[in-house]
């Protein structure tokens, strides 16, 4: 409220000021015309009474001073224009006019010559230079004299300074209130001093609100280090220009790119800065990376078929044999057979979870990370990639080298760091239309964990090296947005870590990233619980796929779980509010009644009959991007993603009944 008042006064002040400073422009107006009328009578006289000419020239409210029409030398000056200028009478009298004028003035010969031919000449605007070094602003009038019998030019001038700035404060009002993108002063403290109409439309305050606040009040999450940054760089540049995540009054994160330049604001120093709102643009980025990446994904396709074939191959002829071996009761030799079943169906699921890290919408919000083997990662995505070098359609052949280190823990979202691994084999491959070699390598060293991409390709030429990195820069043409590079760009420094890039024409190019290392994090082991120790559970499990509920049932026949089939939404509900159920298992993905509203309906029950939720876990294929907050509402306890072996399910059952339905598996 202390800051509301003095900021009240200080605009009282101002208006005050400005119209002292309107009643000082009448005077002067005024005061000019009577002294240009007074001037010009007494100029009349001057060849009857000097002693006339001579009490209006030294009395006169403006500066007069004579000039030489030939020489331009100053030939007398007022006591005016001394005190105006600063410099003395015997100063003056040794300078030419243009001596006096701050800038160059080539029409100033010219001028005076016209006032010799016609007699005087217009108002003219100069800026004449004061002793001390302060330019001021003047109008300029001039007429022709006789002076010490000589034709010279009497020169009136009359100090418009004031009358100038308050013209240019009100240009400036203007423009900083018309201009449609959000502008603001703050003082080097970070608190605002001036905003416009578009900043307080954009984050929802009034003006009076954000006069009272900071700029820091305004940014996002772990914004600060950018603002503090900017000031500092503030300091020894001119301008900067940066991104900027701010949140508006209602919550909404919107992202900004900032123009900031140090100036004075009222007498103090103070940043100038003007936002430009970059969602429209960020919305069209992601969803052209993610264009991309699908895009990536089709190139792929071929080879993911044919993976898909061999497995579906290997499946069919190991479900034969295992018939066969089961009729002629070679138990042995069928548990063999089903052992490849098994893991060719693993392989499969590996295979899609794969291809759902690259092209699910990761959350933009680092926080949501995880510890991981970056190894891991490139053997991962050295296999979702690898149909692109080998291609059985095309001559072509690639020679690769991986040498990727075990440990090497980083912090982030897999996905992520995953994406720019994919495309930079992309672009080392497309660098290499004819074949060549590949070079994919791990490492850690001083807490810092390396990855590292090299081809001997095309290369990039010295030009481009530097521009590789802008959004929508390419040499590819219309085939490619030029927006993979600059995304990847982005991510590596979101997970504080930095990419870096050599190339020689002719030779090849090397990707080197680099990232923090982190500490490994302890993986969550579900400890076996024996049946012996467990009471009997009533299981309810809701799929409309017919044949997963079988095979659960038969699963699960010979142990301590009863299990109760349901083929819908709606059969499963009905089922729930005929028995009691220990645990409820429950597909997300169904027609009509899906899982979500059966874990609602179940929580909704249970709180109207006053008894503890029934545990649920939701079973899907499709657990990209479930909000917590979602799965809390819905009264969904843990989440798990087909396939599974169902002995990992039975552990899981047995810990969430124990538990009592605690806890969201993530």
């Amino acid at each position: 409220m202390h800051r509301a008042h003095v900021l009240e006064e200080r605009i009282k002040e101002l208006e005050d000021q400005f119209e002292v400073y309107e009643r000082k422009a009448d005077i002067l107006t005024t005061l000019l015309k009577e002294a240009n009328a007074e001037f010009e009578g007494a100029l009349e006289r001057t060849t009857s009474s000097e002693k006339n000419f001579r009490a209006v020239f030294e009395n006169a409210p403006e500066a007069i001073f004579i000039v030489d029409a030939e020489t331009r030398l100053i030939l007398d000056c007022n006591p005016f224009i001394v005190d105006w200028l600063g410099y003395s009478r015997q100063e003056l009298l040794s300078m030419r006019v243009e001596d006096l004028i701050a800038d160059e003035a080539p029409d100033l010969q010219d001028s005076i010559h016209k006032a010799v031919k016609h007699g005087r000449v217009r108002v003219q605007e100069r800026r004449y230079l004061r002793k001390d070094g302060a330019v001021v602003d003047a109008e300029v009038t001039g007429t022709v004299v006789e002076y010490e019998d000589k034709r010279c030019v009497a020169v009136l001038v009359r100090d418009v300074t004031e009358r100038k700035q308050l013209e240019e404060l009100s240009r400036y009002k203007e423009l900083f209130e018309t201009v449609g993108d959000p502008v603001f002063i703050n003082d080097s403290g970070g608190r605002f001093l001036e905003v416009n109409a578009g900043a307080c439309q954009l984050s929802g305050y009034s003006r009076e609100e954000l006069l009272l606040m900071r700029v820091e009040d305004l940014a996002g999450p772990r914004q600060k280090a950018k603002l503090y940054e900017t000031l500092d760089r503030l300091r020894v540049e001119d301008a900067v220009r940066f991104e900027l995540q701010m949140i508006t009054r209602s919550g909404k994160p919107i992202p900004f790119e900032m123009h900031s330049r140090a100036i004075n604001f009222v007498g103090m120093p103070a940043v100038l800065s003007v936002a430009r709102d970059l969602s429209v643009r960020k919305k069209l980025e992601q969803t052209l990376v993610w264009t991309e990446r699908l895009a990536a994904v089709g190139e792929m396709a071929s080879g993911v078929a044919h993976n898909f074939n061999n497995l579906l191959q290997m499946i069919m002829v190991a479900a034969q044999a295992a018939s066969t071996k089961l009729e002629s009761g070679h138990i042995a030799q069928c548990r063999e057979a089903l052992d490849v079943i098994l893991g060719s169906c693993e392989r499969g699921s590996d295979i899609v979870r794969r291809i759902k890290d690259f092209t699910q919408r990761a959350p933009e919000d680092v926080r949501q990370t995880r510890t991981f083997d970056l190894g891991a990662l490139v053997e991962e995505a050295i296999e979702l990639a690898k149909p692109l070098w080998n291609d059985p359609t095309h001559s072509r052949r690639y020679e690769l080298k991986v040498n990727y280190s075990r440990g090497c823990f980083v912090n982030g979202q897999p996905s992520q760091i995953y994406e720019v691994l994919v495309n930079l084999i992309r672009n080392a491959l497309e660098a290499m239309p004819e074949g060549g070699f590949l070079a994919i390598s791990t490492g850690k060293e001083n807490g810092r964990v390396f990855l590292t991409v090299e081809d001997n390709g095309e290369g990039i030429p010295k030009e481009n090296v530097q521009r590789i990195f802008e959004p929508f820069f390419t040499t590819k043409g219309l085939k490619s947005s030029g927006l993979g590079l600059s995304s990847g760009y982005g991510i590596i420094k979101k997970h504080q870590g930095v990419i870096e890039v050599e190339s020689t024409v002719g030779r090849g190019t090397v990707f080197r990233i680099i990232l923090p290392e982190a500490m490994p994090s302890e993986e969550k082991v579900l400890k076996t619980i024996e049946p012996a120790v467990v009471p009997r559970i009533n299981l309810l499990v809701i799929d409309d796929e017919i044949n997963i509920v079988r095979a659960i049932s038969l699963f699960f026949e010979d142990s301590e779980i009863k299990i109760t089939g349901a083929t819908s939404g709606e059969e499963g509900l009905a089922a729930y509010r005929k028995d009691e159920f220990d645990l409820v298992l429950c597909d997300l993905g169904m027609d009509e009644v899906t899982g979500w509203e059966v874990g609602r309906i179940i929580k909704e029950l249970c709180e109207r009959e006053g008894k503890r939720k029934t545990p649920l876990i939701a079973y899907t294929g499709w657990d990209n991007g479930i909000d917590p907050q979602q799965l809390e509402a819905c009264g969904i306890d843990r989440v798990i993603t087909k396939p599974l072996r169902m002995e990992q399910l039975l552990l899981i059952i047995r810990d969430l009944v124990s538990k009592g339905g605690s806890g969201i598996e993530e």
